[in-house]
């Protein structure tokens, strides 16, 4: 074998291998089971909570989540609606950051990443920072803002 053909070839293994390492991060990324779950009675539970119901398809447990004003007139109907459900679904996975409670409002600052496959020179991930806005309603935390999802399926 020539010199060039060799180095062709090691050259050739090395992409494949890193290929598949960045797939089998893509699929073992923001899977269930490798984060303790939050108590649902704090703002950051409940953010946990919703993305946890949206990734498991549970519309109904993440519209729970959701207070938003009367004026909006957002109803469940209306909200599963506008979740845009591709036929490719994207890998995603939520990050909560910093938490802030003033009284009966939350705030919770979430980085969500988006991993979608895409050109060769594409960068594959997206990242979107989100801050949530929470407020009490009895003993549990309601999600008043955003109420959309658009930044899982961008």
């Amino acid at each position: 074998m020539k010199p060039s053909s060799r180095w062709l070839l090691i050259f050739g293994a090395a992409i494949g291998a890193l290929a598949i390492v960045a797939i089998a991060l893509v699929f073992t990324m923001g899977r269930p089971g490798g984060e303790t779950l939050l108590p649902e009675d704090t703002p950051e539970g409940t953010v946990q909570r919703y993305f946890l119901a949206l990734k498991a398809e549970d519309y109904v447990t993440a519209y729970s989540y959701l207070s938003p004003p009367a004026s909006a007139k957002l109803t469940y109907d209306d909200w599963v609606r506008s979740i845009y459900t591709p036929t490719e679904k994207s890998e995603w996975k939520v990050t909560l950051g910093k938490s802030a409670v003033t009284g009966s409002e939350a705030t919770v600052d979430v980085v969500i990443d988006v991993f979608r496959a895409g050109e060769p020179l594409e960068n594959p991930v997206s990242t979107h920072h989100v801050t949530f806005f929470l407020k009490q309603e009895g003993t549990s935390w309601k999600i008043t803002s955003p109420w959309d999802v658009w930044w899982l399926f961008y």
